[in-house]
C-alpha cells in the first residue's frame, strides 16, 4: 500500500466514548483530515522542490473559518521542526468536505505560499496580508495554478484555479482526498446517529461553522441522502456531538 491509497480501502476511525445517560457511543477523531492533508502535501512536496513541511492543526468548531477563503487553511505560524522550517496549515471537516479537487487546489495555493516563504518572497502584502501580487502569480503558476488576467478585488491574484489539464496530473491525489471525505462522514453520522427504535423520524442537532453556529434538527435518514451547505459559511451541516481536535493558538493571519 502506498501514500495514495491509504484512504481507499480504509473503514471509519472511531473509538468508543461515554454518553450522556453512561452508554458508549463512537467517536469520530481529526486523524482522518490530518492524515488525507498530510498524504497529499508529501506528495506536493515530491514534485516541487522547496516546497517547506507543514503542520496540521484542526481548529474548534466554533470558531473555524470559512474553507473557500485562503485563510482557512493557512495561518500564517512558522517556526523549526527538528531543524526544518515548517508552516502550520489549519484545516476543519468542513475543509475536507469541499471535494478533492477545490481541497488540492487550496493545497497548491498554499504551497506556493511557502516557496515564497522559503524563497524570502514578499508575496502578500496589505494591511490584512490578503493582496496576492504579481510575485505570487509567478509562484502559483510554478505549481500548476492559472492565474487570472486582472486582479481581483481585495485579493489580488490569490484566486487560481486549477485546470482539467493539471487536475489530471493529480488524479490519484485528488480521488485519495476524496474517499477521506467520504470515511469521515460516514464515521461522523455512525457516530451520532440515534440507536433505530419504533420512532423513523427521531431527530439530532446538526450545526455549521459560522460563529455562533447556526443549529438545526433533521432525521438520520434526512441527514444521510446527502450534505446540507450553510448559505453563509458555506460548510457542511454536521452533527453537533462531533468531536473535534483543538487547534494549536494561531498566529496573525497570512
Amino acid at each position: 500500500m502506498n501514500d495514495l491509497t491509504l484512504f481507499t480501502d480504509t473503514t471509519p476511525v472511531v473509538t468508543a466514548a461515554p454518553s450522556a445517560d453512561g452508554a458508549t457511543a463512537p467517536v469520530v477523531h481529526g486523524a482522518v483530515i490530518i492524515s488525507a492533508v498530510e498524504t497529499a502535501w508529501r506528495e506536493i512536496r515530491c514534485r516541487f522542490v522547496g516546497v517547506p513541511d507543514i503542520s496540521v492543526t484542526v481548529p474548534p468548531a466554533a470558531g473555524a473559518q470559512d474553507p473557500t477563503k485562503c485563510t482557512a487553511l493557512r495561518t500564517g505560524r512558522r517556526f523549526k521542526r527538528d531543524g526544518r522550517l515548517t508552516m502550520e496549515l489549519q484545516v476543519s471537516s468542513g475543509t475536507l468536505g469541499v471535494g478533492g479537487r477545490p481541497l488540492m487546489e487550496g493545497l497548491l495555493h498554499h504551497a506556493a505560499h511557502g516557496l515564497a516563504l522559503t524563497r524570502d518572497i514578499t508575496d502578500v502584502s496589505g494591511g490584512d496580508r490578503r493582496w496576492h501580487n504579481k510575485r505570487y502569480g509567478r509562484l502559483a503558476r510554478e505549481v500548476g495554478l492559472t492565474v487570472p488576467a486582472r486582479a481581483a478585488r481585495v485579493v489580488g491574484l490569490g484566486r487560481c484555479p486549477l485546470s482539467d489539464t493539471e487536475a489530471a496530473k493529480w488524479a490519484e491525489v485528488i480521488a485519495a482526498l476524496d474517499a477521506a471525505a467520504g470515511v469521515q462522514l460516514e464515521a461522523t453520522v455512525e457516530a451520532v446517529a440515534p440507536p433505530r427504535s419504533g420512532r423513523s423520524g427521531a431527530r439530532f442537532a446538526i450545526v455549521c461553522e459560522c460563529t455562533p453556529p447556526r443549529r438545526q434538527q433533521v432525521t438520520p435518514h434526512f441527514y444521510e441522502q446527502g450534505p446540507l451547505l450553510c448559505g453563509l459559511c458555506l460548510a457542511k451541516f454536521r452533527p453537533a456531538d462531533t468531536v473535534v481536535v483543538p487547534a494549536q493558538t494561531s498566529g496573525k493571519n497570512a
